[in-house]
């Protein structure tokens, strides 16, 4: 594209003809707020667009509004504005220079996601030129990165004409389920001798090439920024820039505020307790929402991913019997994880010794009475005898045994062993005996004077008692036999 400059600059400013060019530095100047006329409380809001062209549109728009910060001089502006301000703007602005963007505008909040990328000026995706008219340089701005890239510029500081040039960025934002606002800012500045005006635009490009809309730049080094619509090209965002005016792009700031639902959580998630002695069962069902997959963590570690939707349940052979596990489940898509649901399994294991076992001493003359309490998880019991199995009772069953077939004062030692499927408990035991009393050593069922004598020869040594005697004549129970048992026995006797 092609244009002469307007010839009475030419001649006006020929004196230039004659001198080296300088170079124009540009500092930075910061650039107004595009909600500048709107506090947190503002309602019924429009998004407009002034483009003001040239000085005079500046002049008249900035000194009657100076609450719209239009700062930069000539250029298109996007501003934020109440309905009452819009009727109060509309009586001084025509509709050639006002256009209204958005009748409902509503502010991007803290509930939307937010993704922005910043990329140089001169990494460009694609570029347009049928002149060269494009350099990679900082040229006149206050920053020589050389990250930079100028669109339109003369061949020689004497040659009347601009040549066209284009380049354009391309912005890949995340998944998405709606977009709720899309901003573009470009900071850059135009480095003519003669910046009158700018013919510096900026819009969005679309699939066939076209452009969105029409943003023109300002003259200075500053952010121009704008709310643009959604236009795609080849599954991007593509901002593009083409000028004549010798305009350097420092950087394009791309912003996204969109919003992105995440998967639902499962439902019915369930961690088996005690259902067997080696593993643990989990099992699920989905939600009918949008699941890319899920992961199954357990106490905090992941141990189970998929993105097979059918895997609705997982058997866990890594645990220990007896120990609470908690298990996490969360379903993922584009837009991240669900919420966890989370359960406690254990797998079974073998039931806990009887707290005690009792077992008669001498209650019944021809027989032992064993009984024992319950024991939680315990299938059954064994009873043991002198180490030798005597009966099973089953947990349904009456606790106790009642033994019959014994031998009067015999001592025997009884123990019991609950069991379940995983295992058994350790023995807990008791000694009982039958048909006897303390003090009757030669178990006649009677105890007498001839008890006694029996006792003082083992105190005097002149006899050694076997166990079972020194059992039976212990009669305080002390583990030794003195005039103390002699006394307990007498006592017994005379009553």
């Amino acid at each position: 594209m092609l244009k002469i400059k307007n010839i009475l600059f030419l001649l006006f400013f020929s004196s230039l003809f004659f001198t080296n060019e300088e170079l124009i530095i540009r500092d930075f100047m910061p650039s107004g707020r595009i909600d500048a006329m709107i506090n947190e409380n503002s309602e019924d809001l429009k998004l407009i667009q002034l483009d003001l062209k040239n000085d005079s549109l500046y002049q008249i728009a900035d000194s009657s509004f100076p609450g719209l910060e239009l700062l930069n001089g000539p250029a298109s502006y996007h501003r934020i504005i109440t309905s009452d301000q819009l009727d109060n703007i509309q009586n001084h602005l025509t509709d050639d220079i006002l256009f209204i963007v958005d009748e409902d505008y509503t502010m991007p909040d803290q509930s939307r996601l937010y993704w922005v990328e910043i990329t140089p000026g001169s990494q460009t995706y694609g570029t347009y030129t049928a002149d060269e008219a494009i350099e990679y340089t900082c040229a006149c701005i206050d920053d020589q990165t050389n990250d930079c890239v100028k669109l339109g510029y003369d061949d020689s500081w004497y040659n009347p004409f601009d040549y066209y040039g284009e380049a354009w960025w391309a912005f890949t934002p995340p998944y998405y389920d709606y977009i709720q606002e899309i901003r573009v800012t470009v900071r850059g500045a135009q480095c003519d001798d003669l910046p009158i005006w700018s013919e510096t635009y900026m819009g969005l490009k679309d699939s066939n090439g076209n452009w969105s809309n029409d943003y023109e730049l300002s003259i200075n080094y500053t952010d121009n920024i704008f709310i643009v619509p959604e236009t795609w090209n080849q599954g991007m965002l593509m901002p593009t820039i083409g000028s004549e005016d010798n305009y350097v792009i420092d950087y394009i700031k791309f912003e996204f505020f969109y919003t992105c639902i995440e998967s639902e959580s499962v439902e019915s998630f369930q961690a088996s307790d005690g259902s067997d002695c080696s593993t643990i069962d989990l099992n699920w069902d989905f939600p009918d929402s949008d699941i890319n997959g899920f992961q199954l963590f357990k106490d905090g570690n992941l141990i189970f991913e998929s993105d097979n939707l059918n895997d609705i349940n997982f058997t866990d052979y890594s645990v220990q019997p007896g120990i609470n596990y908690e298990y996490c489940i969360y379903t993922y898509n584009d837009c991240g994880l669900s919420d966890s649901v989370c359960n406690t399994g254990y797998a079974k294991s073998s039931p806990l010794s009887v707290d005690s076992i009792f077992s008669s001493d001498g209650e019944y003359s021809d027989q032992i009475y064993i009984y024992w309490e319950e024991v939680e998880g315990a299938d059954g019991y064994r009873l043991y005898r002198d180490e030798a199995w005597i009966t099973l009772v089953l947990s349904h069953q009456e606790l106790e045994y009642f033994d019959e077939y014994i031998e009067s004062g015999e001592i025997y030692n009884y123990c019991i062993e609950s069991y379940n499927e995983c295992g058994d408990a350790d023995w807990i035991c008791d000694q009982g005996f039958g048909g006897s009393y303390l003090g009757d050593s030669n178990f006649d069922g009677n105890i007498d004077v001839l008890d006694v004598v029996t006792l003082v020869n083992f105190i005097l040594l002149v006899n050694d008692p076997t166990d079972t005697q020194l059992f039976w004549l212990d009669m305080n129970q002390d583990s030794t036999l003195n005039v103390q048992d002699v006394v307990l026995i007498v006592n017994i006797i005379l009553n």
